[in-house]
């Protein structure tokens, strides 16, 4: 989840994009010909820029300019003349700047269509428009494919013109970094063209528009090709192989932030440029990544048809397609309408049905909860078509409409998915006054249903809806009240969050390992042969028994090879075991509360947004990622980390609070907030990190035991583990152990298995507002540090000895000597122990070999059997009171 770096998600998550500033033409010609014989020629009458001459293919058809600078500013008309016969104008900039465009563009004399072409960028700013005959393409490609791509028209050098003949058939991209195309301006087309904008970087902000057309926002990688199926119709995205790019321009292409704050003046009202050079998206507060490949659409984008929509033979007054893609799609406060008279369109963003199709497929695909996304049919006929997609991770928090028309027709058909995981906390409205309801299509491998970071609404589903889920999705679960439904079984599995009335909901052929616990009102249940159960759960009743099947949901749904994912509303003080099992993550987006103990066990990751509570019962709460008991073949790639949210807490009254890692797969870290309970807190990294979330996080507890090897840590110099306990011991890797202790501790005392404090020369370092007494040793040597899980499980850590003068003491304190200390010759890192109150060490030994060792406190006591031992290193003992060596 940057980075894609959107204000929700900030993506991690996410992605955005913005738009921007750049250098404003003086008073030269803002379009002036390059001289390389096109024969192109520019005249500029007052605000008139008449742009004529020329080459033309040898069919005629097509008429070819070259521009060393091409810019409109505001108040200015560039003309495009030529004769009717002309079909297509494509114009090339080679200069190397980007064009600003902040004026209008027209055509005169043709019907043609208008293709501009600059791989350093282009820009229209607020004031931009067009009064266009046709269809109008912008991009920052390298070249323009002809016949199949087997000849082009290139941004840069020669051209054989003669052969370019026909449509454009792709663009092509020979560049690392393909040029941005950002627009705040007013572009609208005639009724049923089609208006594109292709680029590395692609923002819009301002206003897109075509009724019953096609609009296309596509960003591509350096590197890539695109196909256009059929004239103005969908890309196909071919990503070049992995030997090297031929640069095929001269220049590199302007960042985005540079490309909006180069010059004198601001060309763009809608983002800006902060003092850490990120560019950002005003009203939306949105960071906007300049990336290759990220494609940001706010403002409005329109190709609904309207009654005044001219009739034509075979036009059915249908809304148009809208396609938004790239890598990495944001969707932010975005107005989308591709609805109809007779029958709503078709809305593309990050892919086609479940990510099938002849269209590009993003990884990352955002949608915030300020966007409205329609396809409805106005009058009469069926909702058009919705697809949100991506390969990866999907986050959704919009409005989407794909209703019935008005007196006839039924509803449309909505898919929400990533291939990956789906976090959906949107609304949905695919109903119809007068006919059937459509479909609402949830097919993600994982899935979060309800309240995600960054976004405020909850979803809903309205009433007759179908809900449908894919084929070979993953991970799916009910946590509403669904009535007067059907539930149909034809595909996998299925989640959604809010179904109302007479709703349809669909789940998946060979869905497994599923229950269902809530009222189900009125329904009709069809179930396939090859299915178990599927599960929907809100309430579980009080006093209820321990819950654990072969495949143990309780008390949510789960599918067996997804993840389980917790949000469901209105969820009461839970009674008996709560129990989930996950081959891939889990995570909890509602507080669960119960008398008994809580268990989660994920195959990879576990992610606490809420409060566990067990403290009525005094139940134990286990976490456990990346377990071995789960299946591996099920388990995604990437590191297996727990975290919890800043300001959750497990509270686990005088129960046990265990936290572990395994080995299933990657290991990542533990993030802990707050964890409370009188008894015992285990947590064991295994190779990983602890970390805490936050400097308000804290751990109550009567004893803790920390542990982890290899390069892992506990807490950080600059961000100890804050704690309240009795007991503490921890077995860390070279990353150190760094605690910041409320009160009064003993240093031991807590597992049979571990002796005190130990690192594999890390660090150890204890500030304590309290007393510290240490019954077990400190030790910060590498030779005796463990190197595995088993190690560090079973490792007892005794001091080394050998010979060391006496200790120095500072500060108001009184100076005891000890002759012949024995230490230790080997290498470690250091020990600093600094306590408001006392310090009394009546352990096996200190061993910090080769480093130093610190004790600051108000009396320090050291017994006959205690070894300070320290190698070469100095050894300092601070007291403000007394220093006894008994």
């Amino acid at each position: 989840m940057k980075t894609f770096r959107v204000a929700y998600y900030p993506l991690s998550l996410l992605m955005p994009l913005l738009l921007g500033v750049v250098p404003t033409p003086g008073k030269a010609q803002p379009i002036t010909p390059a001289n390389d014989g096109t024969g192109t020629t520019v005249n500029q009458n007052g605000n008139q820029l008449n742009i004529q001459g020329g080459t033309r293919s040898k069919d005629g058809r097509n008429l070819f300019h070259s521009f060393d600078q091409f810019n409109v500013n505001s108040g200015q008309t560039a003309n495009f003349l030529t004769t009717p016969d002309t079909r297509n104008i494509l114009g090339r900039v080679t200069g190397g700047n980007a064009s600003i465009i902040n004026g209008l563009i027209q055509v005169i004399g043709s019907n043609s269509n208008l293709l501009l072409m600059n791989p350093a960028g282009m820009i229209f700013g607020p004031n931009a428009s067009l009064n266009l005959p046709a269809s109008f393409s912008v991009t920052t490609a390298t070249g323009i494919g002809f016949n199949s791509n087997n000849f082009w028209f290139q941004a840069m050098g020669t051209n054989d013109y003669s052969n370019l003949v026909g449509n454009p058939s792709g663009y092509r991209f020979n560049v690392s970094n393909p040029g941005a195309i950002v627009n705040e301006g007013n572009l609208s087309l005639n009724p049923g063209e089609n208006l594109t904008l292709l680029g590395g970087t692609v923002i819009n902000t301002g206003e897109l528009s075509t009724a019953g057309g096609n609009v296309t926002i596509a960003a591509v990688e350096g590197g890539s090709t695109l196909r256009i199926s059929q004239p103005g119709h969908l890309l196909s995205l071919d990503v070049s192989s992995s030997v090297g790019i031929t640069e095929e321009t001269n220049f590199t292409p302007l960042s985005l932030p540079e490309l909006l704050t180069g010059g004198n003046e601001t060309h763009a009202t809608s983002m800006s440029v902060n003092a850490d050079g990120d560019v950002v998206l005003i009203d939306a507060n949105t960071l906007v990544a300049d990336t290759p490949g990220d494609v940001l659409a706010s403002g409005n984008i329109d190709v609904s048809t309207t009654p005044n929509y001219p009739y034509e033979e075979g036009n059915r007054n249908l809304g148009g397609q809208i396609n938004v893609l790239g890598d990495r799609v944001a969707i932010i406060d975005a107005n989308i309408h591709a609805d109809g008279i007779n029958g709503g369109g078709t809305v593309l963003i990050g892919g086609d049905f479940q990510g099938n199709g002849i269209v590009s497929n993003s990884q990352q695909t955002f949608v915030n909860n300020n966007s409205f996304i329609s396809a409805d049919a106005i009058t009469n006929g069926d909702g058009g078509r919705v697809i949100i997609w991506s390969d990866g991770v999907t986050n959704f928090a919009g409005n989407i409409s794909a209703k019935g028309g008005d007196f006839f027709g039924n509803g449309g058909f909505v898919e929400v998915s990533g291939k990956q995981e789906l976090i959906f906390d949107g609304d949905v409205n695919v109903t119809a006054g007068f006919g059937n309801t459509g479909t609402i299509l949830l097919d993600p491998e994982n899935i979060t249903v309800g309240e995600s970071e960054n976004t405020e609404s909850s979803e809903t589903v309205d009433n007759n809806s179908e809900v449908a889920s894919g084929e070979n999705s993953e991970n799916s679960e009910t946590t509403e009240n669904i009535e007067n439904s059907e539930i149909a079984e034809n595909t996998e599995s299925l989640e959604t969050e809010t179904v109302d009335n007479n709703s349809e909901v669909a789940s998946g052929e060979n869905s497994e390992n599923s229950e269902t616990t809530e009222n189900i009102e009125n329904s009709e249940i069809a179930e396939n042969t090859n299915s178990e159960t599927e599960v929907t759960s809100k309430e579980i009743a009080e006093n209820s028994e321990t819950i654990e099947t072969e495949t143990p949901i309780d008390p949510f749904a789960q599918d067996e090879n997804s993840d389980v994912t917790i949000s469901a509303e209105n969820i009461g003080e839970l009674s008996g075991d709560i129990i989930l099992f996950a081959d891939n993550d889990i995570t909890i987006n509602e507080k669960i509360e119960t008398t008994e103990s809580v268990e989660l066990k994920a195959g990879r990751s576990i992610n606490i947004n809420a409060d566990i509570d067990t403290s009525i019962g005094n139940g134990n709460i286990d976490l456990l990622g990346n377990n071995d008991d789960l299946n591996l073949a099920n388990r995604s790639e990437g590191k297996a980390s727990i975290n919890q949210l800043d300001g959750t807490t497990l509270n686990a009254g005088s129960g046990t609070i265990n936290i572990q890692l395994g080995n299933l797969g990657e290991v990542g870290d533990i993030n802990l907030a707050n964890l409370t309970t009188t008894g015992e807190v285990l947590v064991n990294a295994n190779g990983g990190n602890i970390a805490r979330v936050s400097e308000n996080s804290i751990i109550n507890a009567g004893s803790v035991l920390f542990e982890t090897f290899g390069n892992g840590g506990i807490g950080l110099a600059s961000a100890p583990l804050r704690l309240e306990a009795g007991n503490l011991e921890a077995v860390s890797g070279n990353g150190g152990a760094f605690f910041d202790l409320l009160g009064d501790v003993n240093i031991g005392g807590v597992s049979e298995d571990v002796n005190g404090i130990v690192t594999a020369g890390g660090d150890i370092e204890i500030q304590s507002a309290g007393n510290v007494t240490l019954t077990e040793s400190i030790s910060t040597s590498e030779q005796n540090a463990p190197t595995s899980e088993q190690d560090a499980l079973s490792s007892e850590q005794d001091a080394l000895s050998s010979e060391q003068d006496a200790p120095t003491v500072e500060n108001n304190s009184e100076v005891a000597s000890r002759e012949n200390t024995e230490v230790d010759s080997g290498t470690g890192g250091a020990i600093n122990i600094e306590a408001t109150g006392d310090i009394v060490a009546t352990g096996s030994g200190i061993k910090a070999s080769g480093e130093s060792v610190s004790l600051s406190g108000t009396n320090i006591t050291i017994n006959d059997e205690f070894d300070e031992t320290s190698g070469d290193a100095d050894v300092k003992l601070e007291a403000t009171n007394d220093i006894t060596v008994e």
